[in-house]
């Protein structure tokens, strides 16, 4: 699965095997580790770490049970090694942008049939440039949920929303 490029600012499209192996080994890290890593991704990417601490605190008492930040370190890592280099820090700017693709994508859903629903989703998340990293994600969100998704709690959709914005972000 060779990267394909979008545009000049987009990068290449990040292996589903690079995220894999990227998030089993953060899975793999002890508790002292794990912090560090943390520590470290909201060093480096400030202005997403308040932003995913702020999407955290809307989810609140089932922040608890979410992957976001962790799942939004693995995609910097795997976007880093992706283009070779570390990972500029996003700016508000770029974040507000994404989010407002995002909601502006999640508003054309609103007007779309509940027939044609499941059929625009399908053709959005086929054409997505990062589709190989958000179908991991939505794995990774869904991995408690498998045998009855359409049980699963509604922050997963939220946490997914958001994981695209990060995506989105480093995709500049």
């Amino acid at each position: 699965m060779a990267g394909r490029t979008r545009s000049a600012f987009s990068m290449n499209t990040i292996p589903r095997q690079l995220v894999i192996e990227v998030w089993e080994r953060q899975c793999a890290l002890g508790e002292n580790e794990a912090l560090a890593l943390m520590k470290q991704f909201f060093e480096e990417q400030p202005a997403l770490g308040i932003y995913l601490h702020v999407c955290d605190e809307q989810l609140g008492q089932e922040a608890a049970n979410s992957q976001l930040i962790p799942l939004a370190a693995t995609i910097g890592e795997a976007a880093a090694r992706t283009r070779g280099k570390r990972l500029k820090a996003v700016r508000p700017k770029i974040i507000e942008l994404a989010e407002a693709a995002n909601t502006r994508m999640l508003e054309k859903l609103e007007d779309v049939s509940e027939f044609e629903w499941r059929e625009t989703v399908e053709r959005m998340f086929l054409g997505y440039h990062q589709q190989p990293l958000l179908a991991f994600c939505i794995e990774i969100l869904m991995a408690n949920d498998e045998e009855t998704p359409e049980l699963a709690p509604q922050r997963i959709g939220m946490e997914l929303i958001w994981l695209k914005t990060v995506i989105d972000c480093f995709d500049q």
